[in-house]
Order: structure tokens, then sequence, then C-alpha cells
């Protein structure tokens, strides 16, 4: 990252990415006003990261998905289709309610790159969800139970012949691939370059070509959109984004029914597994906050929630891995922010082992006054602002919660507010309402 990087402790390179990201350095801005505006918001978000006590006021972080699509009356298909409509709609949205960060306009996808792909991991809107919805997660047994040792031996290798297969449709044909270390010798070059060569795996490289195409003239059509954003003083909340091991193995590969009885049957394999995705997640969240210069990483949290495993499931099977994954980032510089979806009411204590590192905890449905009890002063905490006020209160209602969240959360100077999920919705009223309280009572 630059010279001397390599000798620091882990959270003495993530202070040092973070006054990176805030310094604004090589952004072009709108003019000099927008510049101390964008530097005063990740100044905000850094302070609150690092429980500064001479923060002037709590950062507001609106978690946005198809919200401002939704709110400028864009469909969500239009959003996933039409990367003009869903760009305009999110600067719009930044001009419009002047929060401290931007939701990430990438999350949306490229239909027509799914579409190529024939990809069965989501549904979205005009493709088995209604055009005016935004997408839905998919889940299925796509890894079956005899296929943990080749996940296990050769994470790429399952990827790319067993997994893809079975969720793009458009490349089942690369199940047919030989494995790629044919390529080692001469001798061994042709089983490996004859199966590239038949025509089923063509027209799969044909497709993953497209799609690659198709998804690369969607960004630089949204990259535009994005600059603007940056450019009228507003920075992105994440950088970059991973995932638990654990919900990686359960959300993408096992399924959740399928992993929940892998505890009992075989828990040995998921623990191989859990902790051979340790160094994957890692990268994929560096990799992603480097080359976008901010360090955040977003880690939506799925399986660990109060419900879905007891304590000592928790203790043994989900928190050693994220914790791994959470501190592989912090020692490249990076901030783990955990969108923790659920409740973690019982989960707390583990999360406050992270105070060593930067990091946050961006909460669901937890008990916000307990995990200000428990994390406050160690750790940023964040969220735990409902939905369901945002889209059926009065603003009156919202302002009212809003000053109490503030009241019961931030007062030791590590909170950010937020909504406590992904908007894929939102009312004009109450999310003017929702940010205008914020930065009344917010004030330190």
């Amino acid at each position: 990252m630059f010279e001397g990087f390599d000798k620091l402790t882990s959270i003495e390179r993530q202070d040092a990415f973070l006054d990176m990201w805030v310094s604004a350095d090589g952004i072009e801005f709108a003019g000099e006003e927008a510049k101390a505006a964008y530097k005063e918001r990740a100044g905000l978000v850094a302070s609150a990261l690092k429980i500064d006590q001479g923060i002037k006021r709590v950062p507001i972080m609106p978690l946005t998905t198809f919200a401002p699509t939704m709110l400028a009356g864009v469909s969500g298909r239009d959003a996933m289709y039409d990367p003009d409509k869903a760009g305009q709609a999110y600067v719009d949205f930044c001009n419009k309610y002047q929060p401290d960060t931007a939701g990430a306009a990438p999350m949306l996808g490229c239909g027509q790159a799914l579409d190529t792909l024939d990809y069965h991991l989501y549904k979205w809107p005009g493709h088995g969800v209604a055009e005016n919805l935004s997408y839905q997660f998919n889940e299925k047994e796509y890894m079956k139970a005899e296929e943990y040792d080749h996940l296990i031996n050769d994470p790429t290798d399952f990827w790319l012949r067993s997994w893809i297969p079975k969720t793009m449709g458009a490349l089942a044909p690369l199940a047919d691939l030989q494995p790629v270390y044919g390529s080692m010798e001469l001798p061994m070059l042709s089983p490996w370059l004859i199966s590239l060569g038949t025509p089923p795996v063509q027209e799969a490289m044909q497709a993953l070509l497209k799609a690659g195409k198709q998804y690369f003239e969607w960004i630089n059509a949204m990259g535009a959109y994005m600059a603007q954003i940056m450019a009228a003083g507003f920075p992105f909340g994440a950088g970059g984004a991973t995932k638990a091991p654990f919900d990686t193995l359960s959300d993408s590969f096992r399924g959740t029914t399928s992993l929940m009885m892998d505890m009992y049957r075989r828990p040995e394999k998921v623990l191989e597994a859990v902790e051979r995705l340790v160094p994957p997640m890692i990268k994929n969240g560096v990799d992603g906050a480097v080359a976008n210069g901010n360090p955040l990483v977003f880690i939506p949290l799925h399986k660990g929630a109060d419900g879905f495993m007891s304590d000592e499931q928790f203790q043994k099977f989900y928190w050693p891995t994220l914790k791994e994954v959470m501190y592989g980032l912090a020692d490249a510089g990076c901030v783990p922010c955990c969108f923790v979806e659920g409740a973690y009411n019982q989960r707390l204590e583990y999360l406050a082992d992270t105070s060593d590192i930067r990091s946050m905890y961006l909460f669901d449905r937890t008990d916000m006054a307990k995990a200000r009890e428990v994390l406050g002063g160690k750790v940023c905490i964040a969220g735990g602002f409902p939905i369901s006020l945002i889209l059926t209160g009065t603003p009156e209602q919202v302002k009212e919660a809003t000053k109490k969240l503030i009241d019961d959360a931030a007062g030791d100077k590590g909170y950010m507010l937020s909504i406590g999920c992904a908007m894929d919705e939102a009312k004009d009223a109450t999310m003017q309402a929702f940010i205008e309280a914020g930065k009344h009572y917010g004030k330190y």
C-alpha cells in the first residue's frame, strides 16, 4: 500500500487506510465545498470506527439496495437492466437526502448478464419475481454431501467444475472440463485442451465472454454516476464485500437445511470446509477494498443469528472462522463491517473479542441498549432502526424513534445511525424525517 506499511500493526494499518480514504486524494470534486463535505462525512465514519471522543455527530449510513430506485419510480427490472436509470436514481437519492455515506449501486447487478448465464442462484425482477420488486436469493443444495472433499482439497477446482455448472445453466458444460493440472507438461496437455475444444464447452465459454462484456459495459455506464456521487461529496459506505465462511457454505453451497444436518452427521467435514474458505474470503474482501481505495468491507451475517443455532454451535462452527476473516482483513488494513442480520442478543460477548482491531457491527433486530452495554467503547456499533417504521410510520413517529435509538446506542461515540436492513423500499417523508432527526439529535 505504501512504504513501511508492512511494519505497522493491524490497527495502525487500518488507521492508515482510513486516513487515505478520508484524504480523498485522487477524487475529482465538483468544487471545494463538495470536497470539504466528502472529507467531513468520511471523517465522521472514521471517527466512529475509531471511537474517537472528539467526534462531532453521529454519522448516518443508510444501507440501501433498491430503495433509491424505488423512490424514483424506477421498477426493479429497470434498475437491473438500465444502468442510466439506476445510476441517476442513486445520484438523486444522495442529493436529496444528504446521507453521510452512499449506497453501492453495483449491488443491483446487471440483468442482461444474468439472462446470458441462466443464473440460478437468484430470482430477479421479470425472471421469477414481479418486475416491480427486487431480487430474491434462491437457496438450494448446490453441493452434495459427497462433494465436501472436493471443496476441501481444491476449492478453485470445485468452484469451477462443480458449483458454477450447477448455478449457471449456460456454464453447465464446464463440468466436463479436465482439471487444469494437465497443463504442467506437454505430454499431459492434450486432455485439458481437448476438453476445452468440445462444442458444448466452446458455447459455454462464449456465454461467459458475453456475460463479462455485458457486465463491463454495465459498470462503465454505472461508473459515471458513481463518480458523480463522489464528486458531489458523498463517500461510499463500502469498498469491498465478503462473507463468513459458514454462510458461504450454507447459503451458496449446501443450503441451510442440509448444513444444519451436517453439523450433526459430519461435523469434521463442516469444520474443514469453513477453515478452507477463510483465505478466499479474506482475499475477496481485500481485493475490492484496495481496488476502490475504500477500507470498509461489508460482511452480511446470516446463519449465526440467535434463532439459527445454539451458542455451542456458534462457538464451534461459526465464530472462529468469521473472526479469522475479520482479522485477516484488518491485517491488510481493511475494516470489517458486519451487517448482523436477525438478532445477536446471545452473541454480543463474542463480538467484544474484536476490540483490538477496528470493526463495526450493524445490527438488525438486536437490542441496541444491550449492544451498547456489552460493546460500547470497545467496537463501533450501528443500525437498529426498524424498516417497518420507515414504510408504515409517520414522520413524527420516525423522529421520536430516531431520538430514542440515539439515546440508547450512541453515548460512547462509536455509533452510526442506520436502518437495520438493506433497504429495498422507503417512503419519502419518513426517509427525510429519519435523516433530519439523525443530524439533529445525533450531535455530541
